[in-house]
């Protein structure tokens, strides 16, 4: 009998948290733009962590801290595409833009692609909306 393999252990979580502390600056157009992407990235922390909870790998974990990043560029894009989304708070624009499970289309992808981002936003939308009153 062929002993089980033990999940590898996944990237630390506290170096994919330090990652997030440049995207409201790599999302910024405008100077107001770095306080809504602090927001997001405030709301997708404990997201992040509860995957790094589930041992993932690290890969996984790295493909939906990637597809995070996307999501919340498209959020802060869609401020500047919309300017009366600005009245909103920034969990409400996450919410907008994650529901019904999918992510915004993201231009240029591959479908396949577009299915990981997908799958992000589904997993994001559920972590945030338990118990279903917080939605």
């Amino acid at each position: 009998m062929m002993p089980q393999r033990r999940p590898q252990p996944s990237a630390h979580p506290d170096a994919l948290l330090a990652l997030m502390d440049r995207w409201p600056k790599s999302w910024a157009v405008i100077p107001k733009d770095e306080a809504v992407g602090r927001d997001l990235t405030d709301l997708m922390r404990p997201f992040l962590e509860h995957l790094h909870q589930q041992n993932l790998s690290a890969k996984t974990l790295r493909s939906h801290l990637d597809n995070l990043w996307l999501i919340g560029g498209e959020v802060i894009r869609k401020l500047h595409d919309y300017s009366a989304r600005r009245k909103k708070n920034s969990r409400t624009l996450l919410l907008d833009a994650i529901s019904g499970g999918e992510a915004p289309l993201i231009a240029d992808f591959t479908e396949r692609q577009q299915r990981s981002v997908d799958a992000t936003a589904g997993k994001l939308l559920r972590f945030l909306c338990v118990p279903a009153e917080r939605c």
